[in-house]
């Protein structure tokens, strides 16, 4: 590992995967009476991994962030079809982003979230997703949209402080002082 976090990356291979997993879940023809709650618990899913990175970058530990995916997996299997699910959906990804992992004020909290995820929300809103497909790119649309948190609001999380060592320079560096002497 060169000491580099990429969280913009990250956030658009993870809203890619999302995306994909969508689709899949479409055109393979689940629509029955599971397919609210297996596009739900896609939505859970991409959260949860996404909160599990934010974690690790944001030096926090992983049960900062258990109690808020639990609740939303509770509200995901108790109506996973309501709008609201989706929204609450929104709420605890703020809430562990801008207020486990990256902290801030309340004001300065709500500002960039609403920013990020009501112009998230809006972008998939505008798109008018109607396909499988177009569900698919939505999700990574909003998931482009995401990824400004770090280019606006986090640029200090795009590069550790103290990055380790490389292990192939150590390496390298141990070979020349034996050659030398």
């Amino acid at each position: 590992m060169n000491g580099t976090y990429r969280p913009v990356r990250t956030t658009i291979i993870l809203g890619g995967l999302g995306g994909l997993a969508y689709l899949l879940v479409g055109l393979f023809g689940l629509h029955g009476g599971l397919r609210p709650w297996i596009c739900f618990g896609i939505v859970w899913c991409l959260i949860t991994g996404y909160a599990l990175v934010l974690v690790r970058w944001s030096g926090r530990g992983f049960p900062a962030v258990v109690f808020p995916l639990l609740v939303l997996g509770v509200a995901g299997l108790l109506a996973p079809h309501a709008g609201l699910a989706f929204g609450l959906a929104l709420a605890i990804f703020s809430w562990i982003r801008s207020g486990i992992c990256y902290p801030c004020s309340a004001v300065q909290a709500f500002i960039r979230e609403v920013v990020l995820c009501g112009g998230g929300g809006l972008v998939l809103a505008l798109w008018g997703p109607l396909t499988p497909l177009s569900w698919a790119l939505g999700i990574w649309l909003f998931s482009l949209v995401q990824a400004l948190f770090f280019v606006l609001f986090e640029t200090g999380a795009l590069v550790r402080e103290n990055p380790p060592p490389d292990p192939f320079d150590q390496a390298r560096r141990r070979i020349e002082e034996l050659l030398e002497g």
